[in-house]
């Protein structure tokens, strides 16, 4: 499988690394220097988090090179947990462990970065879970709409028994990837250019962008919309000149990507708890020797997922006050609002032990029913 990756990633990277640069819109598109500026800046503010001079000298292991790429903006909480742990890292080290960071899809999508990493020419990516799909269906039971009724539930299956299920799936599907963790991507709402969206009935029509995965197509077509499959660079793009009406995404990502310039609606929907795994390639982790590996390890699980959640769930609100800031409408919608969408989508449940392994749905039902 490994050698049908290496073919196929060759031309892909070289196709994104020539047409990439996140969302299409003109502010969020980066440059190396830029990049290397936000870095440095932003390590030479949080010092204080990276451990003694005095911890750094007692590293005796040996010499790493890690690269990690993720598609969101520099201003992201992604990218701003991204630069502690590379700061946390290379500290604690002493500088012989280094993390070289490449935001804002400048390597590719999601999917072509998964590929990179594993066949290793990329160290590390952090996706959305949505995409895990293509290498254990499994991870599409993440993606399922109104599974979690908080980000406390939705924490506690990703950090607990599911989570370990989903990680050891795609650990013995030998693909070259392994699953370190889960950050939040944030609760997913839905925007369009139209018209407020108060109940299913508002959607009748609208041409909906989603992810080139059939859950979510499912679920679109369920709450009567018309889904539109579209990759994320060419998104920004297809809303400003009309090709499709809206899209669904977090408020933070909505923000940063400047989703306000081409759509007026927002509606509080909140149909997906979403997450972004913590992806390394297998070979390169498995033969990392003990000490940088748990320098690794306490800095992914310190920034990567708790810095990363808590500034993800933190600024929830302040982003969709942002956008309303922005010149967007949001409508706030009640649970008993959200009910109705809910109600739409159930029959997706019907195949869930089908579709994503009776093992992982026994796990993760009891969280359907809370």
């Amino acid at each position: 499988m490994k050698k049908a990756l290496a073919c196929f990633v060759s031309l892909s990277l070289i196709a994104a690394l020539s047409a990439c640069g996140g969302s299409s819109s003109g502010g969020s598109s980066t440059t190396a220097a830029a990049t290397t500026a936000a870095e440095t800046t932003a390590a030479g503010s949080s010092a204080d988090s990276a451990g003694s001079s005095g911890a750094a000298a007692e590293y005796t292991g040996e010499t790493y090179s890690i690269t990690l790429g993720h598609i969101c903006a520099e201003t992201s909480s992604l990218h701003q947990a991204c630069l502690k742990f590379k700061e946390y890292v290379e500290a604690q080290s002493g500088g012989k462990i280094t993390v070289e960071l490449h935001p804002n899809a400048v390597l590719g999508g999601d999917e072509a970065m998964l590929e990179s990493v594993a066949l290793g020419t990329l160290t590390m990516v952090v996706p959305s879970a949505s995409v895990m799909n293509t290498y254990d269906p499994s991870f599409g039971i993440l993606a399922m709409p109104y599974l979690f009724s908080s980000t406390d539930a939705a924490f506690e299956a990703v950090d607990g028994e599911l989570g370990t299920l989903l990680n050891q799936k795609l650990e013995d599907a030998n693909v070259g990837l392994t699953n370190l963790g889960y950050n939040f991507n944030g609760i997913r709402n839905m925007t369009n250019s139209k018209r407020e969206i108060k109940t299913p009935a508002d959607l009748k029509g609208l041409k909906m962008r989603c992810m080139s995965n059939q859950m979510f197509v499912t679920m679109f077509d369920l709450l009567g919309a018309n889904a539109t499959p579209m990759s994320w660079s060419e998104l920004y793009t297809a809303m400003q000149q009309g090709t499709v009406d809206g899209e669904e995404n977090p408020a933070s990502l909505i923000y940063e990507s400047k989703f306000y310039e081409v759509q007026k609606y927002i509606s509080t929907t909140e149909h997906i708890y979403d997450f972004c795994t913590i992806n390394i390639n297998s070979d390169f982790y498995n033969s990392m020797d003990d000490q940088a590996k748990a320098i690794l390890n306490e800095a992914l699980k310190d920034y990567l997922v708790d810095y990363q959640r808590d500034l993800e769930v933190s600024q929830n609100e302040d982003f969709l006050k942002k956008l309303a800031d922005a010149g967007m409408t949001v409508t706030y919608l009640t649970d008993e609002e959200r009910a109705a969408f809910a109600e739409l989508v159930d029959p997706m449940y019907d195949t869930a032990a089908e579709d994503y392994g009776e093992d992982v749905w026994n796990v993760v039902k009891d969280y359907r029913s809370n």
